[in-house]
């Protein structure tokens, strides 16, 4: 199961929150909130939360022809 933010799908069941993701983000668009990674404003989708991620748990959604 993953849950669908404005630019990434995250899996609860997969991820083991070691927080690779929050501390690799340039943009500090990550947070660990009530044990569920977050997706705050300012996600410009570098991408480097995806390939870092040791469980695959992170994924940043691509941005469709004309929007989003």
């Amino acid at each position: 199961m993953f849950i669908e933010y404005t630019n990434i799908r995250w899996s609860p069941d997969w991820c083991k929150r070691c927080l690779i993701c929050v501390e690799a983000c340039p943009r500090q668009a990550l947070v660990l909130k009530d044990d569920a990674v977050i997706e705050v404003e300012g996600c410009d989708r570098p991408g480097l939360c995806q390939r870092l991620c040791p469980d695959l748990a992170i994924e940043v959604i691509k941005p469709r022809k004309g929007g989003r």
